[in-house]
């Protein structure tokens, strides 16, 4: 997967496949992004928005849930947790082999977790909301892009020793898949727990698209600025 200035390839790294993509000039001084895909896709899915939000100035870390999920028409992608009864513990476990995934890259890549961005998408989001919101150490931003929080007892408690963590939201109010109230269900959650989300809503289904993207790229630049 190579495109104008940016260039991918896959790695595999903590038990989990991933794929990297660097700016022509990449250095330790790169703020560092790990976007993390939705249930049914897989790590190339939001590869598009390196190119989009800046292929000059992120490297971009796009790891592959670790459960297969057969989408139909003979293809597998690929998920974070179980939509069944074992949701919960599927959530946590796939948070756990998530944290240490990013332990491990941001360490080889001497990348400060203070100056990277951890998003994600649908059932990408939920795992950036519990890696992010979990960690001790905050991350420049956390990204939540049209999600829920399932397990959520799982990190109510912590959330109020979290005051400081800043976290974008964004979801569409005509969402069929994740409906707008889950989402401001999340919202009502974080704040809850004293945290102040941005909270944004677009008339829109279950997708990304260019207004709301502009909100996410602009948040991303005011958290972690690019490299001078």
């Amino acid at each position: 997967m190579c495109g104008g200035v940016v260039k991918g390839f896959w790695e595999e790294a903590a038990g989990l496949k991933y794929v990297q993509v660097d700016p022509d000039e990449a250095s330790t001084d790169t703020p560092v992004i790990i976007a993390i895909h939705g249930r049914g896709a897989d790590a190339t899915d939001l590869a598009s928005l390196a190119q989009e939000i800046g292929p000059e100035q992120y490297r971009w870390i796009l790891p592959q849930g670790p459960r297969p999920v057969n989408v139909g028409m003979g293809y597998m992608g690929w998920a974070w947790y179980e939509l069944d009864e074992h949701q919960a513990e599927t959530v946590v476990d796939s948070r756990d082999k998530l944290a240490t995934f990013v332990d491990y890259v941001l360490a080889e890549l001497n990348a400060p977790r203070e100056k990277s961005i951890i998003l994600g998408f649908s059932q990408g989001s939920v795992m950036a909301m519990h890696v992010g919101l979990s960690s001790e150490k905050p991350f420049a931003g956390v990204v939540v892009m049209s999600g829920h929080l399932p397990a959520a007892e799982a990190l109510i408690p912590i959330l109020p020793e979290r005051r400081d963590r800043s976290v974008l939201m964004v979801h569409g109010t005509e969402d069929p898949t994740l409906t707008i109230d889950r989402g401001r269900r999340v919202r009502e959650i974080l704040e809850a727990g004293g945290l102040k989300p941005e909270y944004h809503e677009f008339r829109m289904g279950h997708q990304i698209t260019p207004e709301s993207l502009a909100v996410v790229r602009d948040y991303i630049v005011r958290t972690a600025p690019p490299a001078p």
